[in-house]
């Protein structure tokens, strides 16, 4: 056998072209590959923010809601006696107050499935509760009603971080409250 037998034939002109173009071809196309990711992550972040604006206008609407539904002048009343004088509510007042209540809960909620899904962060429902419930449960009903949902709620997101905010707010935050936005004629009024 001779030397001549044991080397491979070099490439003809036309082959190592179309080494060159396969070896091009495959840069571009890994070159797609990594901009095609780019342009997926981007794309999903981008609906992560359209899906965070969605779910946080659906939360402020349902805000909105309750906050309309209290202004109506029965159910105003009914919230009235829940924190100027509870021991006077009715079985209908403490329903149609319960009702705002169960609402706030769903807020409450939806903002801990917002964090499961990545949308929120423990914090901002943190704040989110801290923010509100003063003003739905700061007064002896409130914090009732809340210790009654309790036992349902034991082990969950909602009784770990709400339980203890609710815990803690004075049982007069509401009536004390609403009592301060009070204005009073000023004595010396001219004429």
């Amino acid at each position: 056998m001779s030397q001549a037998d044991n080397t491979a034939p070099s490439p003809t002109a036309s082959e190592a072209r179309v080494d060159r173009i396969g070896r091009w071809l495959t840069l571009g196309a890994n070159v797609g590959v990594v901009l095609g990711l780019l342009i997926l992550v981007i794309e999903i972040r981008q609906n992560a923010a359209l899906t965070r604006v969605a779910t946080e206008g659906a939360l402020n609407e349902l805000m909105l809601s309750t906050e309309i539904h209290l202004a109506q002048p029965e159910q105003s009343a009914a919230w009235v006696k829940s924190y100027m004088a509870p021991e006077t509510m009715t079985d209908v007042d403490i329903r149609m107050n319960e009702a705002v209540l169960v609402s706030l809960f769903l807020q409450w909620d939806s903002g801990f499935q917002m964090e499961r899904s990545g949308l929120r962060t423990r914090a901002e429902v943190e704040r989110l509760i801290r923010n509100t419930a003063p003003f739905y449960f700061g007064s002896r009903f409130g914090k009732q009603w809340f210790e009654a949902q309790a036992p349902g709620w034991q082990g969950t997101d909602m009784m770990d971080v709400a339980g203890p905010i609710v815990t803690g707010l004075d049982e007069n935050f509401m009536r004390d409250y609403y009592v301060s936005l009070r204005m009073t004629p000023e004595a010396d009024a001219a004429p």
